[in-house]
């Protein structure tokens, strides 16, 4: 493990890095949702077919041909984290499984990525959002993948059904706790880290045995000590945790916290 992760001290040049990059992920952003590299790439007959009249979402990305669906105003860092799981993954030794769960999903940029890439054979997804959940039943509905994909409205993991089982939960989860009071949200922001006591309390009843819950989190904000004792608590033990590294490879303000259930 990383020390800094553990004493939560910064290189403060992570700081120009973290704002560069988030400078070209906006603009990426934006054109991804207006369509104009997707136009670029897919032929007129796609395209006219992806951006039906009337249509109240567009599409946002493309996995191995499963088309997600939202709007540029919901995505919390999901659309470009997505990709960066599976590098996670792979380097914690986490192969394909059978269900994966992507909590406080958005519209599932994480588990429809993860579906799309192979990495499961079903995925689980849930947001308090009703909204952003339209968005992903709209993106199940379009790819006509009810049967390998369901989704929950659900305050933490109150609303998930009983009979749920996960080998993998994915989180690019709200920050915590904040340092920009005046900026926060319900979609952005925990400020007392009471939702993830919440639900590292519960995750335990819906794990297969072994099962691994893999996590992102802003280093400025959180260390892996400060979610320690909620895994412990929970039933779960800390792993590793690794740094993410941009789209530079340089590192970034974030890491990924792996715990087993």
């Amino acid at each position: 493990m990383s020390s800094d992760l553990k004493s939560g001290k910064l290189d403060p040049n992570w700081f120009d890095a973290c704002a560069l990059n988030s400078q070209y992920n906006a603009r990426l952003l934006e054109e991804w949702h207006t369509g104009r590299t997707l136009a670029k790439a897919a032929a007129r007959k796609l395209y006219r077919r992806i951006f039906r009249p009337g249509s109240k979402y567009v599409p946002a990305v493309a996995y191995n041909g499963l088309l997600v669906f939202a709007r540029p105003d919901v995505n919390g860092g999901g659309l470009w984290f997505a990709p960066d799981f599976s590098r996670a993954l792979l380097h914690f030794g986490i192969g394909k499984c059978k269900r994966i769960f992507d909590f406080c999903a958005g519209p599932g940029y994480i588990g429809f990525f993860l579906l799309g890439s192979g990495f499961c054979e079903s995925v689980a997804l849930s947001d308090i959002n009703p909204e952003v959940i339209a968005m992903a039943r709209h993106t199940i509905a379009y790819n006509g993948i009810e049967h390998l994909a369901d989704v929950y409205t659900s305050d933490v993991l109150e609303q998930i059904p009983a009979g749920e089982r996960w080998d993998l939960v994915v989180a690019n989860s709200p920050v915590v706790p904040s340092y920009e009071v005046k900026r926060a949200n319900i979609i952005d922001y925990d400020l007392t880290g009471h939702l993830h006591e919440r639900f590292y309390a519960s995750v335990k009843k819906f794990m297969n045995p072994g099962g691994f819950v893999l996590t992102l989190h802003t280093r400025r904000d959180s260390s892996v000590e400060f979610f320690r004792p909620m895994i412990e608590a929970g039933g779960g033990r800390v792993i590793d945790s690794i740094i993410r590294k941009d789209f530079r490879g340089c590192e970034s303000d974030r890491y990924y916290l792996l715990s087993q259930w």
